[in-house]
């Protein structure tokens, strides 16, 4: 019966490149779930979920399983595409240079003719209204209105109270909104729907939601009152294995925007404290529905020195550090794999109940 299964949702984190490690995390643990079952062809992961959310870089994997694309297109955007998003690659990984080329916007323009047509290659002329009238899988995805300094979260009429808003938005706008990082990307100037002929600016959700864990329950919440079902919410959270945050300060405490990196430290920091803050928010807010919801973070272990050094940069896309990140998603899932806790075999019978993709027609 649909009112004794858990309604299942996954939130995906923001983090630059880092994406390539959520589609190797997810692709490996699919494969996993394929082989153990016997399976033939990949799993659609998506379709295991009723809710899927994400923000910025998290947002572009969040719309490709919403669609159904296969995750091993989405990791070949990330592996053969990420150099052309964030050019001069090899600059941008000096000390000094790095920081001249990211504080004058070297390659911005480039990068984001780039991902536009990555984005469209890989995702189409979808909708989030089409998605969702043939998926039906809800999707949420942050943003921000930087002309109004508003919080917005693109998303599917997946509520009654919802005017089909975003209907019929595109999914590459959608991704190209959510993952505008301010210094790193240009901003996204959308059309906005109605018939107006009015444009806004959108800079990244991960401003105010990189870990969009708490829009996840509250959307979910928000949906089983909304159907009057009583079903618990199973959430699960997954990251793009952020480095480490945290620096002693010990003299330079009036440091300007050189010492902070032209803002990159300050984005950094909130980023991570958002992270704690976030999932801390979301599983007492899962534990007070007092019905068995949860919210759970996926585990990864913790990055070798040589990876750690490479995750300070959300931009780095050199063929190393993605190798680097997909070894760690291979390792960190079979880590997961085998753990007893519930959370975690709950994930792998979610996963357990997706669809094969269907064959590819030549």
């Amino acid at each position: 019966m649909e009112e004794s299964k858990p309604f299942r949702v996954l939130c995906l984190d923001g983090g630059g490149m880092r994406g390539a490690y959520q589609t190797a995390y997810l692709a490996t643990f699919a494969e996993r779930i394929s082989e153990k079952l016997k399976l033939k062809g990949p799993l659609d992961v998506g379709s295991a979920f009723d809710l899927v959310v994400g923000t910025s870089t998290g947002g572009i994997v969040a719309c490709g399983l919403a669609a159904g694309v296969k995750l091993t297109e989405m990791q070949e955007l990330y592996a053969t595409a990420g150099k052309k998003f964030f050019p001069l690659q090899w600059v941008r990984s000096l000390p000094i240079f790095g920081k001249l080329v990211r504080a004058f916007g070297i390659g911005t323009i480039c990068g984001d003719r780039a991902l536009r047509k990555t984005l469209t290659d890989t995702l189409g002329d979808r909708t989030i209204g089409s998605v969702y009238d043939d998926r039906r899988i809800a999707l949420a995805v942050p943003t921000l209105d930087l002309a109004r300094h508003a919080a917005v979260v693109f998303k599917s009429q997946h509520l009654k109270r919802l005017n089909g808003r975003d209907n019929k938005r595109t999914l590459v706008d959608v991704c190209m909104a959510t993952s505008a990082a301010p210094i790193l990307r240009s901003m996204a100037r959308l059309q906005e729907l109605g018939g107006s002929g009015a444009t806004a600016t959108y800079v990244d959700g991960g401003l105010w939601a990189n870990n969009p864990g708490l829009i996840g329950m509250m959307e979910a919440t928000e949906i089983l009152k909304d159907r009057e079902e009583n079903r618990p919410i199973h959430l699960f959270m997954l990251g793009t294995l952020p480095s480490q945050g945290g620096e002693e300060i010990h003299w330079w405490r009036h440091r300007a925007a050189w010492g902070w990196g032209f803002g990159l430290k300050a984005i950094s920091a909130s980023l991570n404290a958002q992270a704690v803050g976030y999932d801390y928010l979301t599983s007492k807010m899962a534990e007070m529905r007092g019905d068995g919801s949860f919210a759970y973070r996926l585990p990864a272990q913790c990055p070798s020195n040589e990876l750690r050094d490479y995750l300070t940069n959300m931009d780095d896309a050199r063929e190393k550090v993605l190798n680097a990140l997909a070894r760690q998603a291979i390792s960190d899932v079979d880590f997961a794999f085998a753990s007893i806790a519930n959370e975690m075999q709950e994930f792998r019978s979610t996963l357990a109940t997706a669809r094969p993709h269907p064959p590819t027609v030549n």
